[in-house]
This record gives structure tokens, C-alpha cells and sequence, in this order.
């Protein structure tokens, strides 16, 4: 591998990285709620399994 390889892979890692991090701080709020806490809920709808946000409408 070639250092611009290397650096082209590493440059992609880290952006998705970044962009994990990103997402994960969104959730974050302290001081009030956020309806972005509940984007990883799942619940069953009629045998499958589908996000709590397809199924109900959230509001704070």
C-alpha cells in the first residue's frame, strides 16, 4: 500500500467517525427532552419489528 492509500482509507474512516459522533451528540440534551432519544426504539406492528417513529407521531 501506497501512503496515499493509506491516507485515502484513513480519511474515510474518520469521516464516518465523525459522522457517528455527530449522531450520537444529537441525542445529548441536557436541561429538556428531545424526541431524538426515542429514534432507536423499536416496537413489534403486527409481527415485525419497525422504528417507534413510523408508527406514532412524537412531540414535546
Amino acid at each position: 500500500m501506497s501512503i496515499a492509500e493509506i491516507k485515502s482509507s484513513m480519511e474515510g474512516k474518520m469521516d464516518q467517525s465523525i459522522a457517528s459522533l455527530k449522531n450520537k451528540m444529537t441525542k445529548l440534551r441536557t436541561g429538556r427532552a428531545n424526541p431524538a432519544l426515542l429514534d432507536t426504539v423499536q416496537v413489534d406492528y403486527y409481527g415485525s419489528n419497525v422504528p417507534l417513529s413510523q408508527v406514532a407521531n412524537l412531540s414535546l
